[in-house]
């Protein structure tokens, strides 16, 4: 019998894997908005552009 995790469908953030290292090695870093991660304020660049991503249709 196999284990339930074995069933489960692959987690989101998995996916994301080769775009974090890509992003890592971007010049300056990356920016990780993981739950918990963030320790100084976000940059006003990302928080526009996650407003605007969030405002696109579709």
């Amino acid at each position: 019998m196999s284990a339930v995790s074995d069933r489960l469908p692959t987690f989101p953030w998995d996916k994301l894997e080769p775009y974090k290292k890509t992003a890592a090695a971007h010049p300056g870093g990356i920016v990780d908005l993981s739950v918990g991660t963030p320790v100084d304020p976000v940059p006003d660049l990302i928080q526009k552009a996650l407003a605007a991503a969030a405002d696109s249709p579709g």
